[in-house]
């Protein structure tokens, strides 16, 4: 059990992201991230997060608070116990790094870089080689193999400090960044698309969150998991953000069925609801087969 001063440490938008609920814009030099409400029909982005305080603010409704607060409402306005367990449930796949570190340490150019707002420049993509990366891949269940067939490697400058990560890049040239301790985009955000055979589409595609929920699925289609993985090879399709969902309807909309890997919690179950509803009869739930696990990489990592 979690002391309740150890969840008001979690950070408001590391619990954002990792319900798939990502800022638009930043202000004040990265010390306030600005979102559309996810508690409320929101078209201005009028959510605010300090990063400095770590609180929230809903200007649309003069709602806010902490962390724990957030998660009353996300839960619909619970009792205060059912949020603490909730919120307790979710750190449990929060990296334990960001989870327990003082958010007041978190710089404005680190939080620039997250929000994607950044100063990035000398942007260098070259193959996956580096050790050190190869490492975290592994740590997440995925073999070199895998992660350097679909993955690169990116190099970048941000206020004369150097970083690098793991580099996925998507259909308009944007790329999700990790690393063990980093998180973010460079460019635009949008899915990705992995084709089985260039010249032509199969029937049915597989519909991934993430970036290492499709890695995930890579491995256990090596494996021969029966359980998660198609019987035929299929297109997959990643989200890279289900804030983005819309983006994606024309991608997934021209094959017959869709099969979603998507995440166990309130953005995920979000998203294929609205699959669902803009694709009737031809979206398949598949998260079911790895609950109680918040994704497929988690799945993977505790087998």
């Amino acid at each position: 059990m979690m002391k309740i001063e150890e969840l008001r440490k979690i950070p408001i938008w590391g619990l954002l992201s990792h319900l798939g609920i990502e800022p638009v814009s930043s202000r004040r030099g990265g010390s306030q991230l600005m979102y559309h409400s996810p508690l409320r029909p929101d078209k201005n982005a009028s959510f605010s997060v300090s990063t400095r305080k770590n609180l929230w603010m809903d200007f649309g409704t003069s709602q806010g608070g902490n962390v724990i607060d957030l998660a009353i409402a996300l839960k619909g306005y619970c009792p205060f116990s059912e949020a603490v367990t909730w919120l307790e449930e979710q750190a449990k796949w929060f990296h334990k790094d960001i989870l327990y570190e003082d958010f007041s340490r978190y710089d404005d150019t680190h939080m620039s870089r997250l929000s994607g707002h950044s100063n990035i420049s000398n942007m260098r993509v070259e193959k996956l080689t580096s050790p050190r990366l190869l490492e975290y891949l592994n740590s997440r269940g995925i073999p070199s193999g895998i992660g350097q067939l679909y993955c690169k490697e990116a190099h970048y400058t941000v206020r004369d400090r150097e970083y690098y990560g793991v580099a996925f890049l998507n259909i308009l040239g944007g790329m999700e960044i990790r690393s063990r301790f980093f998180k973010g985009c460079h460019g635009v955000k949008a899915p990705t698309v992995i084709n089985v055979d260039k010249t032509h589409k199969t029937t049915s595609c597989c519909v991934f969150e993430g970036f290492m929920d499709f890695l995930s699925y890579k491995v256990l289609e090596e494996r021969g998991d029966g359980e998660i993985v198609q019987p035929f090879p299929f297109d997959c399709i990643i989200l890279n953000s289900t804030s983005i969902i819309q983006r994606a309807i024309p991608f997934i909309g021209v094959y017959t069925i869709a099969y979603c890997y998507l995440d166990n919690d309130f953005a995920g179950k979000q998203a294929l609801d609205t699959l669902d509803l803009l694709m009737p009869g031809r979206i398949f739930e598949m998260s079911s087969k790895y609950s109680p696990y918040n994704d497929l990489n988690d799945y993977l990592v505790q087998q």
